[in-house]
């Protein structure tokens, strides 16, 4: 089964284009499929971070929910700075 590609254009300084070609050429690897690559992996990232701070959001906003004081994270800082 053929999956389906749209098409998307970006600019960059040369500078990140020649980066992206020396990675591409050492991988052996269109640019192309570098650029995907990156994609998928900050896609990736950004879901799970969405993920892990809505789950955050959802115990916060509970009804047995903690929060410290300022003064309570300052003690705790402290220790470690000492």
């Amino acid at each position: 089964m053929a999956s389906e590609t749209g098409r998307m254009s970006v600019s960059v300084t040369p500078e990140k284009q020649q980066k992206l070609d020396a990675i591409a050429n050492s991988l052996d690897r269109s640019r192309n499929w570098l650029v995907n690559q990156a994609i998928d992996h900050y896609l990736e990232i950004y879901d799970w971070q969405t993920k892990k701070i809505q789950e955050r959001l959802d115990i916060a906003s509970g009804k047995n929910a903690q929060f410290h004081s300022s003064d309570d994270v300052d003690a705790i800082i402290n220790k470690f700075k000492a």
